[in-house]
C-alpha cells in the first residue's frame, strides 16, 4: 500500500517538475524567440534553398518536426490537451518522415493533411496561452507573431491540397504548382489580403478557401489587438488596486522628513 501511494506522488511530482519548466520555457523569451525562429526559417528561408535539392527537403522537416514538438510541449499544462496533441502529432510526424520511402501520390496528401492537422494543432495550444488571463508580456507577443505565420503556413497546405483534390483550382501566370512551399507566396499575399493577382482562385472551392483565410487573417488581428488591450487594462487595474493607500501617519511622518 505504502509502495502504491509512494509510486503516485512520483508520477504527481514529475508532473509537476514538468509543468513548472513547461511554464518557464513558455515566459522564457530566448526559448520562445528559438521557436520563433524556426517559423521564420520555414517561411522564408527553406524556400529560397530550393526544392529540388535532397538536404533542403531533409531540413525543412527536421526544422517542423522540432516546432511541432515544441508546440505540442507548450500544452503541458493541460493534461486532456497534451495526451491528445501528442498523440496528433506523433501520427503527423510519422506520415511525414515515412513519405521519404513510400513516394506515392495518396500517400503524399496523407502527408498533408496530418501536417494541416498538426499546424491547427499548434495553433490552438498556443492561442490557449496567448488568450488567457495574465500580464502582456514580451512572450505572449512572439507567440501572437508565431500563430500570424503558422496561420499563413496552413491555409498554404489547404491550398496545396485542394490542388491535388481538384486539379485546376487555381489560374496562374507562372505554370502549375508542384508543391506546397510555392503556396507560402499566394497564401500570405491572400493572408494580408495584398494579392497581386498573379495567381487567381478559379474552381469554387479554391475561392471559398481564399477568402476564409483573407477574413482569417484581418479577424485574428483585430480580436488579438482587443484581447491585448483588454489584459493591459485589467492589468493596470489590479495593480491600482493593490497600491497601498497612505495612511494620516505616514502622511504625517512625510511631512516631517520633508520639512527636515
Amino acid at each position: 500500500m505504502l509502495s502504491k501511494t509512494f509510486v503516485k506522488d512520483r508520477r504527481v511530482s514529475a508532473f509537476e517538475k514538468g509543468r513548472a519548466l513547461i511554464t518557464q520555457t513558455w515566459e522564457s523569451q530566448l526559448t520562445l524567440s528559438i521557436f520563433l525562429g524556426l517559423l521564420v526559417l520555414t517561411v522564408f528561408l527553406i524556400p529560397v534553398l530550393g526544392l529540388e535539392r535532397p538536404y533542403a527537403k531533409f531540413w525543412r522537416d527536421l526544422i517542423f518536426s522540432v516546432v511541432t514538438i515544441c508546440g505540442v510541449a507548450i500544452a503541458w499544462e493541460n493534461r486532456r490537451l497534451f495526451i491528445f496533441s501528442s498523440f496528433v502529432a506523433i501520427i503527423a510526424l510519422v506520415i511525414r518522415w515515412t513519405a521519404w520511402w513510400i513516394r506515392t501520390d495518396n500517400f503524399a496528401l496523407w502527408r498533408e493533411v496530418a501536417t494541416l492537422a498538426s499546424i491547427v494543432l499548434i495553433c490552438c495550444v498556443l492561442l490557449t496561452q496567448i488568450f488567457r488571463s495574465g500580464i502582456v508580456t514580451s512572450a505572449r507577443v512572439q507567440g501572437a507573431v508565431a500563430v500570424y505565420l503558422l496561420l499563413g503556413l496552413g491555409w498554404a497546405h489547404c491550398y496545396h491540397i485542394a490542388n491535388r483534390l481538384i486539379p485546376g483550382s487555381f489560374q496562374t501566370s507562372v505554370g502549375s504548382f508542384f508543391s506546397v512551399v510555392e503556396w507560402y507566396y499566394y497564401s500570405f499575399a491572400t493572408l494580408t489580403t495584398l494579392g497581386y493577382g498573379d495567381i487567381v482562385p478559379i474552381k469554387p472551392i479554391s475561392r471559398s478557401l481564399a477568402i476564409a483565410e483573407a477574413l482569417t487573417g484581418q479577424l485574428y488581428l483585430t480580436v488579438l489587438i482587443a484581447r491585448l488591450v483588454a489584459l493591459e487594462v485589467m492589468s493596470w487595474q489590479i495593480a491600482s488596486k493593490m497600491e497601498p493607500e497612505e495612511s494620516p501617519l505616514t502622511a504625517h511622518s512625510s511631512a516631517r522628513i520633508d520639512e527636515h
